[in-house]
C-alpha cells in the first residue's frame, strides 16, 4: 500500500514538474532573451506623446521628454511632462537595478506641491499619471520571473514580429505588477 501511494505521489510530482517546464515556450524565451540582450546604446533621448482615451472616446494628450543612461548593469530613466499645463514640469525618475534581489527605485516630482514622492514597491501596480500604464510598466522586467508562450508570428512593415504572452512565475510579481499575464 505504501509503495502504491509513494509511486502515485512521484507520478503527480513528475507531472507537475513537467507541466511547469512545458509552460515556458523555448522559442518565445529565445526571442525575449534576444530583445533583452540587444544593444540599445549607452544613452537615449526621445520625445513621446501619450494619448489618453476615456470610455466615451474623448482624447487627452500629454507631451513628454525622456532621457535614459545605461550604467552597465543598472539603468536610470527620467521622464519630463512638457504639456498640458496640469502636468507640466512633473518629472519621473526610475533606477532599474540589474540585481533581481534589489527592488527598482522610483520617484515622482510634483511641481504644484514642490514635493518628491517615492513610489514604494507595494504601489507599483498603481496607475501612472492617470494612464492605463502602471508604475511597474515603467521598469525593466527580469526574464527569469516569467514563462513565455509564442501566440503568433507575423510581419509588420515587412519585418518579423511576434506576439508573446508572458506569465509571472510567482505571486510576488503578480502583486507588484498587477498582471496575471501580459501580451
Amino acid at each position: 500500500m505504501k509503495a502504491k501511494k509513494l509511486l502515485f505521489l512521484l507520478g503527480v510530482g513528475a507531472t507537475l514538474l513537467t507541466t511547469n517546464v512545458m509552460a515556458d515556450d523555448v522559442q518565445a524565451r529565445a526571442i525575449m532573451e534576444k530583445v533583452d540582450a540587444r544593444d540599445d546604446g549607452q544613452t537615449l533621448e526621445q520625445d513621446m506623446l501619450m494619448v489618453l482615451i476615456d470610455k466615451n472616446g474623448n482624447e487627452r494628450t500629454r507631451d513628454l521628454k525622456s532621457y535614459a543612461k545605461d550604467f552597465g548593469e543598472d539603468e536610470h530613466r527620467t521622464l519630463f511632462f512638457k504639456s498640458p499645463s496640469d502636468v507640466k514640469n512633473t518629472a519621473f525618475l526610475t533606477y532599474d537595478y540589474d540585481d533581481s534581489a534589489k527592488d527598482d527605485d522610483q520617484w515622482l516630482y510634483l511641481p504644484a506641491l514642490k514635493k518628491v514622492k517615492r513610489i514604494p514597491s507595494a504601489d507599483k501596480s498603481s496607475s501612472f499619471m492617470g494612464s492605463d500604464f502602471s508604475y511597474f510598466d515603467m521598469t525593466d522586467r527580469d526574464l527569469e520571473d516569467y514563462d513565455f508562450r509564442l501566440l503568433k508570428e507575423t510581419k509588420v512593415y515587412g519585418h518579423d514580429a511576434w506576439m508573446i504572452e508572458s506569465t509571472p512565475r510567482n505571486q510576488k510579481v503578480i502583486d507588484e505588477s498587477g498582471y496575471e499575464k501580459s501580451i
